[in-house]
């Protein structure tokens, strides 16, 4: 509970903070832009989310409160299969696939204004692999977090840790908890201290008896 307190605040963080980067550069109602090229498994999210509006809002589309309303219905997966590479579209013989660096480089990119920063501190701090402010690392960041979200949704035990999808590694609660704060400070600094301060994770990290 404590784990989904802190992701709950980063979830609503993460879909605005790519929503305004989006609506900057392609308009408020982006994800129905031509200029957005979405893969099918991300269609197929956006649909369901669709579909979850109240049939009287989506009988008017082009509405400007409408993009708020849908984005409140796109879960963490939404938006961290954004930043990743991209997939197919269609299905044979008209089936191509789209490349999501170019929306990184256009907008998502800058949905994280401290992510440069944050990759810095980490390459002083740690001698696994180097960071760089990337689309991928950016990706791992978010999918670790995700992982983490749906664990702790389903009520599945991670005093043991949790196991990254379609890893052997396992990270442990308390690398789950940093993740978690280094993408509160990618999104946005004064987030990343505010939850650091009020997040009750590390305090339960450390009462954990023996």
């Amino acid at each position: 509970m404590a784990f989904l307190a802190d992701i709950a605040i980063l979830e609503v963080a993460l879909r605005n903070s790519m929503h305004e980067a989006a609506a900057a550069v392609w308009g408020s109602h982006w994800y129905a832009s031509i200029n957005v090229p979405l893969d099918d498994r991300t269609s197929n999210n956006l649909n369901r989310a669709w579909g979850h509006l109240h049939a009287s809002v989506r009988n008017r589309p082009d509405d400007p409160d409408v993009p708020g309303r849908l984005i409140a219905q796109c879960m963490f997966g939404f938006w961290t299969n954004l930043l990743d590479a991209g997939s197919y579209v269609g299905k044979e013989p008209r089936r191509y696939e789209v490349d999501y660096e170019a929306l990184w480089l256009q907008a998502f990119k800058s949905a994280f204004p401290g992510g440069r920063a944050e990759a810095r501190a980490q390459r002083h701090t740690t001698s696994a692999s180097v960071p760089n402010f990337t689309r991928e690392w950016t990706h791992s960041v978010c999918k670790t977090v995700n992982e983490l979200r749906n664990r702790v949704a389903h009520h599945e035990p991670i005093i043991n840790g949790f196991p990254l999808n379609g890893q052997r590694a396992r990270k442990s609660a308390a690398e789950g908890h940093d993740v978690c704060m280094t993408l509160a400070r990618m999104i946005d600094r004064d987030l990343g201290k505010w939850l650091s301060m009020n997040s009750t994770v590390p305090g339960m990290l450390a009462s954990r008896p023996c």
